[in-house]
């Protein structure tokens, strides 16, 4: 199987689980990127894809945002996201690798587990889960664990937990597109995986818009999440061994 669609099933498959429950593509994909090439080069590539399709994804569920949270989270997750971008290009290849294992893991128990944390009512707490999210993003493109902890202990409806989600994903991804070409970490050939993978992945997104009403959501999540433990296990031995 070439580069190009090894990138292309990778990228469709999260965006497939994230269109589903909004949240755990980058779970699911970025440890499985790592297999096969540096982190540099998957989250940028698989930035640009996700971008995309998120938009796809917000136009079809924008009457249930809860866009007064998602300003707020917005506030720190904005300004955070070029400071994980730059630990990206300057940290090297291994420790970036080794770090997308361990976070995402110990997130994957944490929801795995359904550990529910509780956050202070305070104007501010909400732009400092967002910029440990945006850091998080622009880093390892992996900014959902804390914003999805914080939505849980919100506990805001199914509807409108997915759509803002996607709604602030959407956000933290095109300041992640802008971070990555200004740092000069975009080339060409990043740019062709990531239009190789556009089609099939807004194809899973569709796929995931429909099975959203059709399955059971927590089988579907405990699913996932296994796998993406298994996957997290399998990239932090290869590290390790590294």
């Amino acid at each position: 199987m070439t580069e190009l669609a090894a990138f292309a099933v990778v990228a469709s498959l999260g965006l497939l689980v994230q269109s589903t429950v909004g949240f755990a593509g980058s779970l699911m994909a970025i440890p499985l990127f790592a297999l096969f090439m540096s982190p540099r080069e998957a989250v940028p590539a698989y930035c640009f894809t996700m971008l995309t399709v998120n938009i796809f994804l917000v136009c079809e569920g924008r009457r249930h945002v809860a866009w007064r949270s998602v300003r707020g989270l917005l506030l720190g997750g904005i300004p955070g996201v070029p400071i994980g971008a730059y630990a990206l290009k300057h940290l090297p290849v291994h420790v970036i690798g080794a770090a997308i294992s361990v976070i995402t893991l110990l997130f994957a128990i944490l929801f795995l587990a359904r550990v529910r944390v509780r956050f202070p009512v305070h104007p501010l707490t909400e732009p400092a889960i967002g910029l440990l999210s945006g850091v998080l993003g622009g880093g390892i493109s992996e900014s959902g664990p804390p914003v999805v902890v914080y939505g849980l202990a919100r506990e805001w409806a199914k509807d409108v937990f997915r759509s803002s989600l996607l709604a602030y994903f959407l956000c933290l991804a095109s300041a992640a597109a802008v971070s990555y070409t200004a740092l000069g970490m975009v080339n060409s050939r990043l740019l062709l995986l990531s239009a190789a993978a556009l089609l099939p992945a807004l194809a899973a997104a569709r796929v995931g818009v429909w099975l959203k009403q059709r399955i059971n959501e927590r089988t579907f999540r405990l699913a996932v999440l296994a796998t993406v433990i298994t996957v997290s296990v399998t990239g932090l031995l290869k590290h390790l061994v590294f």
